[in-house]
């Protein structure tokens, strides 16, 4: 039976049409309903789906890279703002030093009290430095010095106070340490 003939014989209106043949999956076309086999549109729904989940997992993915990279910048952005900040707190510890006048002193601790108080609030912390044990992951030793009375590998002095900024160190410590010889 030619596909003309196929045609006037079921009533089907389709140009292509596949009237009583079998697709793959068993089901007889019926045309007049819809040409495409339910194996094939299962198929294709299983495709799509499928393209769909990947495309809403890729987004996903985008998102929470893109958020974790918004927070990466903001915090470098942070930090660079603290490290213009420290120097000026090193500047208050020389110029206390040297000041003599009470209450031009009392004027500089509230200022330099306000600054450490506005980086606290921020999250930034004083690495503790003298009579702490030397760590290598907070201090940086710049000089060694021997005391008897200290046990080895105290720190003795602070030339410099180092900052941490959410438990990661933006500044280490330049410290003395004592080294008793054994």
């Amino acid at each position: 039976m030619d596909k003309k003939h196929k045609k006037e014989s079921c009533g089907c209106k389709e140009d292509n049409c596949h009237c009583g043949e079998h697709c793959e999956c068993g089901d007889e076309c019926k045309c007049g309903e819809n040409c495409d086999c339910k194996c094939e549109s299962e198929d294709k729904s299983l495709e799509y789906l499928d393209l769909a989940r990947r495309v809403q997992a890729d987004f996903d993915n985008y998102r929470r890279h893109a958020s974790e990279q918004v927070d990466k910048a903001r915090i470098s952005g942070q930090v660079s703002v603290i490290e213009a900040f420290l120097p000026c707190l090193d500047t208050f510890k020389e110029a206390k030093k040297v000041i003599t006048d009470p209450s031009v002193l009392e004027g500089v601790n509230m200022i330099e009290n306000k600054i450490i108080s506005a980086l606290s609030e921020l999250g930034v912390e004083k690495i503790d430095a003298i009579g702490q044990k030397y760590d290598a992951h907070l201090h940086n030793a710049i000089a060694v010095m021997r005391d008897e009375q200290k046990e080895n590998d105290i720190i003795l002095d602070e030339y410099q106070a180092g900052y941490k900024f959410k438990d990661k160190v933006i500044r280490y410590s330049k410290v003395i340490v004592n080294k008793k010889e054994d």
